[in-house]
């Protein structure tokens, strides 16, 4: 009885030997082809929402962590100095076509004129010729004669004279123009400065970091608040890896996340890129490795993740948390 005891306790012992052999095995095996990191953090578009024009807000229509859609009214300016600075601009044109209008009348009446002067310098010539025929034939006197060429110098010089005047009002003219155009483009600007009374929102996402209330005096590029989008194509993991752990990473490898804010929902995502530089190559004081005492310091290199569509449909990933991110390198 005490031999078969010690073969069954014999074989109970090979049996739990073989199964941790086997687990260690596999998790050799998953550790050749799987690489983990804790130190990884959801990363995302932050976009600062500012006045583009100076002013007092009227009105701030958001609240903090409230969430807004694409093209909502989130702020207001006083519009009241814009909308003076509009009906200026529309007078100018109006005051600037009425010349043209003025202009082109004149020489409307201007070309009449030469029309006319043209006929009196027909006549003028026609008579010109006839005195002469008859001064020639001794039919009129001298005197005659004269006052007809003398005539028709008149008519040439009052056609040269309204034809100048034509010209000159054509220049005017074009000037004019010049100045409809110009107070157009102001009265545009002065509408699109209108316009940037009302602040809309750039995209669909949540309010966060407000600084400002109704009532404040704004500066242009002044942040009022940020909007923070929470879709997966406007979020992603930024993973620092070692750099002995990314020999076989490659872009398209799937991903598992894990973050603390919901422990029990494991994430999926993909490999997007690999940084072009370690984080200690882009900070803002780079180490300086040329000195006497150097000791080799593994570096880490950013790993971007892309965090697939609808693996995250309650948006609770939010940007700045911590993930253990997973990548299976096979």
């Amino acid at each position: 009885m005490a031999v078969k005891k010690k073969w069954v306790a014999l074989i109970v012992l090979g049996i739990f030997v073989m199964a941790a052999a086997l687990f260690g095995y596999a998790r050799w095996r998953h550790a050749q082809w799987h690489i983990e990191t804790e130190d990884a953090y959801v990363r995302g578009h932050i976009y600062s929402v500012a006045s583009r024009i100076p002013g007092t807000l009227l009105a701030l229509d958001v609240l903090e962590n409230q969430e807004v859609k694409e093209g909502q009214t989130v702020a207001t300016l006083d519009p009241r100095d814009y909308d003076a600075a509009v009906a200026k601009a529309e007078a100018s044109v109006r005051e600037a076509a009425a010349d043209v209008a003025v202009k082109e009348a004149n020489i409307a009446q201007a070309k009449a004129q030469i029309a006319a002067a043209r006929s009196q310098l027909d006549l003028a010539a026609a008579d010109r010729i006839r005195m002469e025929a008859l001064y020639e034939r001794q039919s009129i006197p001298k005197q005659k004669f004269d006052q007809a060429v003398t005539a028709e110098a008149v008519a040439k010089a009052q056609l040269a004279t309204i034809e100048k005047t034509v010209s000159l009002w054509g220049a005017a003219l074009g000037v004019s123009t010049s100045k409809v155009e110009t107070a157009k483009a102001q009265l545009e600007q002065a509408r699109n400065q209108r316009s940037y009374c009302t602040i809309v929102s750039p995209t669909t996402g949540v309010v966060s970091r407000k600084m400002a209330e109704a009532g404040n005096v704004v500066a242009p590029g002044q942040p009022l608040f940020a909007i923070v989008p929470l879709d997966s194509d406007d979020i992603w993991v930024e993973a620092n890896f070692k750099e002995t752990q990314l020999q076989h990473v490659r872009p398209g490898q799937p991903c598992t996340l894990r973050a603390d804010i919901n422990k029990g929902k494991e994430y999926t995502g993909t490999v997007d890129s690999i940084s072009a530089g370690t984080g200690a190559a882009f900070s803002l004081l780079p180490p300086e490795n040329a000195t006497g005492n150097w000791v080799k310091v593994v570096q880490r290199v950013p790993v971007k993740i892309r965090i697939n569509p609808g693996s995250d449909p309650d948006h609770k990933l939010r940007v700045g948390l911590s993930v253990k991110v997973a990548i299976d390198t096979r």
